[in-house]
C-alpha cells in the first residue's frame, strides 16, 4: 500500500487558522475489496455545517468503498450520491441559503493517483522530477448540488516517491500565485507542503489538503522497532489538523501570475511494494499453525507407541487391533485441528481486543483534548467518536457516560438546544401509516390515516397522561367518517376562543366534506363542501381553521383552498392563491395566525399575509445543524407579530423554534432522543404545551 502523508492547508491573509472539517482521509478496511487504496477527500462548499460535511464524507466513502467495479466507477457514483443529498438539501431553499461548490477527491494505490473534480474545483500536482500542473475544469462549469447532473473530470498519474499534490476548490482558492504553490510543493512531503504554504500566504485565502505518496515501509527485523508516524492505519477515519509547527518563509516565491498551464508529470515505471501487514500475520499465522501441527503429530507418534502394550507394541502390526490403530490415527489428526482452530480463535479474539482498546484510546484522548480547549469543535468530534465507539461496542455504554454527558451540554449550551423530558401522554398501537394529532385544552384527538378513523383522549389535570379509554369519533349509527381509501388528510382543533370556529372540539379534513365533532354533545356532523366552489380538493395534506373560515393545503393542485362557514352550512369556496404554486407542491404542513405558514421538508418556511409574500428568512449560519426532515408547522401568539414558530424535524428529533421572521430562538430535544422519526406535531398555545406523536407514542412538554 502507498504511504499517504497529508495535512490541512488553511491560512486566510497570512493567518493560519487551523483544522477544517472539509478534509476527510480514509485507508481501505480490513474486509473492503478496494484493499491497498486510500482516499483523499475535499469539500468545498459554502454554507455547509460540519454535520452536513460529516454526512456528505460518509455517504461518500460509503458508495465509494462498497462499489464494486473500476475506481472511475466507484468515484462517478460517490460523486452522484452526494450531489443527489446536497440536491435534496437545497430544494425549495432560497439561492442565498443554498449549498453548492466542487468535491474533488483523489485515489492513491501503488500504482497509480487517480485525481476526480466535480464542479468548479481546483487541484495541483508536482512530480518528483519538478513538472508542475494546474487542475482545473474546462469551461463553465456548474456547482455541485445545483442540479442532478455532476459531471467528473479525471486526471490519472503513475507516481513515484515524493510527488506532492494539493486539492481545494474555487471558493476555498482565491488570490493565490501557482509560482508559490509550486515552490512550496518542492518542499517535501505533504505534511512540510501544507506548513510551507499556511506559512507564505500572506494575501488571498487557500483551504485544503495536501498529500504525498511513498512506499510502505518495509517489515523491520526482529527486536528493532520502525516509526510509523505517517502512516495511515487501517479502519482509521478522522479528519486532520495542519502541521502547527511553522514552517520557514519561502524567500524567492513570485508574486506574479501563472502563465500557461505546464507540462504534465511524466510516467515512471511502477514501483512494488512489501507485502501487506495483514498478508504478514495470516503468513506468520499459517507457519505457527504448520510448526504445531508437525510438533502434535511427532509428539503423539511417541505417545501412541507408549500407550500400546509392550507385546502388541513388539508383534507385527498385522496383529495390533485395528480399533487402536484407527483410533490413534483419528486422535492424531483432529488434535492439530482443534489445536488450529483455538489458535485462530485466541487470534482474532486478541485482535478485536487491541481494536476495541485502539478505538477507547482515540476517544479518550480526543475527550481530554475537548476537555482542556474547551472548544465545541473538539466536543463535536469526541462525541462523534463516542457514538462511533458505543456503536460498535453497544456492550459498553457506561465507559464514557459522564463524558458524553458533559460534552453533550457544552455542545447544547452553545447551540441553543434545550433537552426536556417528556411526558409520555398514551401508548399507541402500530400502524401502516402516519397518525396526525391535534391538542385541544383538554385533551388529545388522533386521526389515523390508515383506516380514517379518528378518536379524543381526555387528559388529566397536569396534561402527562390520559383519563379514561379514548373517545371514538363516529356518525351517528357508530360509522367512521370514511371508511376506505384514505380520504381524510389531516385533523385540527376548533374552539370559539378567538373566533377560530363556531364550536368547541375537532375538525376531520376530507376531500368531499369536512366532519365538525362537538365535544359539549359529542356527536361528528357531516359539513359537505359547496357546489358553488371554484373546484374541490384533490389532495388533502394538512387542514386550518381560522376566523370561522376553514383552509385545505392542497399539494397536488399546488394551491390553498377556503371554505366559509355561515351557520351550520359552508357556502363559500374560493382559492387562496391567484394561481397554482409550484413550492407548494412540497409542503408538508400549514400553520395561520392570520398569515399563513406553509412548510417544506427541509425546513423552509414561506410566510404569506393577504396572499402576498411576507418575509420570513430562516439564516443557516444561525443554525447549529441544517433541519433534517420537517413534517410538521406550528404557531403560538394571537397575530402574526406576536408569538413563535415550531418546526418538528423528524430526522434530527428536534422541534425548532423560531420569531414571526424567521429567526433562530432554540430546540428542544428530547432527554433520551425521544422525538427521533416524530410524525406529527401540535402547540397548544392555552397551556404553552407541545404535543408530539412518534409511530408508538404521544409525548407533550412546555415550552414557555
Amino acid at each position: 500500500m502507498a504511504d499517504v502523508s497529508y495535512s490541512t492547508i488553511h491560512v486566510i491573509n497570512g493567518k493560519e487558522l487551523g483544522e477544517t472539517p472539509q478534509v476527510f482521509v480514509q485507508p481501505a478496511g480490513k474486509r473492503s475489496p478496494r484493499s491497498g487504496e486510500t482516499l483523499v477527500l475535499f469539500l468545498d462548499l459554502q454554507l455547509a455545517q460540519t454535520a452536513t460535511l460529516m454526512e456528505l464524507a460518509q455517504l461518500f466513502s460509503d458508495a465509494f468503498w462498497k462499489v464494486p467495479g473500476g475506481l472511475t466507477t466507484a468515484l462517478r457514483l460517490a460523486i452522484k450520491l452526494a450531489n443527489d443529498r446536497l440536491v435534496d438539501m437545497n430544494r425549495g431553499a432560497p439561492p442565498s441559503q443554498r449549498i453548492l461548490g466542487s468535491i474533488s477527491c483523489a485515489v492513491a494505490n501503488d500504482e497509480s493517483v487517480i485525481i476526480a473534480q466535480a464542479g468548479p474545483a481546483i487541484a495541483y500536482a508536482r512530480a518528483q522530477s519538478g513538472a508542475f500542473e494546474h487542475l482545473v475544469p474546462e469551461g463553465d462549469v456548474p456547482p455541485v448540488g445545483s442540479s442532478r447532473t455532476a459531471d467528473a473530470v479525471f486526471t490519472n498519474y503513475s507516481w513515484k516517491p515524493g510527488d506532492n499534490f494539493v486539492l481545494t476548490g474555487s471558493s476555498s482558492c482565491a488570490g493565490i500565485d501557482d509560482e508559490l504553490v509550486n515552490a512550496c510543493m518542492r518542499k517535501g512531503d505533504g505534511h512540510m507542503v501544507a506548513g510551507y504554504l499556511n506559512a507564505n500566504v500572506k494575501q488571498g485565502k487557500l483551504i485544503g489538503v495536501a498529500f504525498s505518496v511513498g512506499v510502505q515501509p518495509a517489515p523491520a527485523p526482529a527486536g528493532t522497532t520502525t516509526s510509523t508516524a505517517r502512516t495511515l492505519q487501517q479502519d482509521d477515519w478522522r479528519r486532520h489538523p495542519a502541521r502547527q509547527d511553522a514552517a520557514p518563509s519561502f524567500a524567492g516565491a513570485s508574486t506574479g501570475t501563472a502563465t500557461s498551464r505546464q507540462q504534465s508529470a511524466p510516467t515512471p515505471q511502477k514501483m512494488r511494494t512489501g507485502p501487506s501487514l495483514l498478508a504478514r500475520i495470516n503468513a506468520s499465522t499459517a507457519t505457527l499453525f504448520d510448526g504445531a501441527a508437525k510438533s502434535m503429530r511427532h509428539s503423539l507418534g511417541v505417545f501412541g507407541n507408549q500407550l500400546l502394550p509392550a507385546s502388541l507394541a513388539n508383534a507385527p502390526s498385522a496383529q495390533r487391533s485395528r480399533t487402536t490403530v484407527f483410533g490413534l490415527a483419528a486422535v492424531a489428526i483432529l488434535l492439530p485441528i482443534i489445536v488450529a482452530l483455538a489458535v485462530t480463535i485466541l487470534y482474532f479474539q486478541l485482535s478485536g481486543d487491541a481494536e476495541r482498546q485502539q478505538l477507547r484510546d482515540q476517544t479518550r484522548q480526543q475527550i481530554e483534548l475537548a476537555k482542556s480547549t474547551s472548544s465545541i469543535e473538539n466536543w463535536s468530534k469526541a462525541l462523534g467518536l463516542i457514538n462511533s465507539y458505543e456503536t460498535k461496542y453497544p456492550d459498553d455504554v457506561t465507559t464514557f457516560l459522564q463524558d458524553r454527558r458533559q460534552g453533550q451540554a457544552q455542545v447544547d449550551q452553545v447551540n441553543k438546544i434545550a433537552r426536556v423530558a417528556p411526558a409520555t401522554i398514551t401508548e399507541l398501537p402500530q400502524s401502516p401509516a402516519p397518525r396526525r394529532i391535534a391538542a385541544a385544552s383538554l385533551g388529545i384527538y388522533v386521526l389515523d390515516l390508515a383506516t380514517d378513523s379518528a378518536v379524543y383522549d381526555v387528559l388529566n389535570v397536569q396534561r402527562d397522561g390520559i383519563t379514561g379509554k379514548p373517545v371514538p369519533l363516529t356518525l351517528p349509527g357508530g360509522t367512521a367518517p370514511v371508511s376506505t381509501g384514505r380520504n381524510t388528510g389531516d385533523i385540527v382543533w376548533a374552539t370559539t376562543s378567538t373566533e377560530r370556529w363556531h364550536t368547541e372540539g375537532a375538525v376531520l379534513f376530507n376531500k368531499t366534506a369536512l366532519y365538525e365533532y362537538s365535544s359539549a354533545t359529542g356527536q361528528l356532523s357531516q359539513l359537505v363542501l359547496p357546489s358553488d366552489a371554484t373546484a374541490n380538493p384533490d389532495q388533502v395534506t394538512a387542514g386550518e381553521l381560522f376566523n370561522g373560515t376553514a383552509y385545505i393545503l392542497d399539494a397536488g393542485a399546488g394551491q390553498i383552498w377556503r371554505f366559509t362557514l355561515q351557520g351550520n352550512k359552508l357556502v363559500k369556496g374560493d382559492t387562496y392563491f391567484r394561481s397554482p404554486n409550484s413550492q407548494i407542491k412540497d409542503s408538508v404542513d400549514m400553520a395561520i395566525d392570520g398569515a399563513v405558514y406553509l412548510v417544506l421538508p427541509n425546513g423552509t418556511v414561506m410566510k404569506y399575509y393577504n396572499r402576498q409574500q411576507r418575509n420570513f428568512s430562516i439564516s443557516s449560519a444561525s443554525l447549529p445543524e441544517p433541519i433534517g426532515q420537517a413534517v410538521a408547522i406550528g404557531v403560538s401568539g394571537l397575530d402574526q407579530n406576536t408569538g413563535n414558530v415550531f418546526i418538528a424535524d423528524a430526522r434530527n428529533g428536534a422541534v425548532w423554534e423560531f420569531t414571526k421572521t424567521g429567526d433562530y430562538v432554540k430546540q428542544f430535544r428530547g432527554s433520551n432522543n425521544e422525538f427521533v422519526g416524530m410524525q406529527d406535531m401540535s402547540v397548544d398555545p392555552t397551556s404553552n404545551t407541545i404535543y408530539v406523536n412518534t409511530p408508538t407514542k404521544i409525548y407533550s412538554f412546555k415550552f414557555g
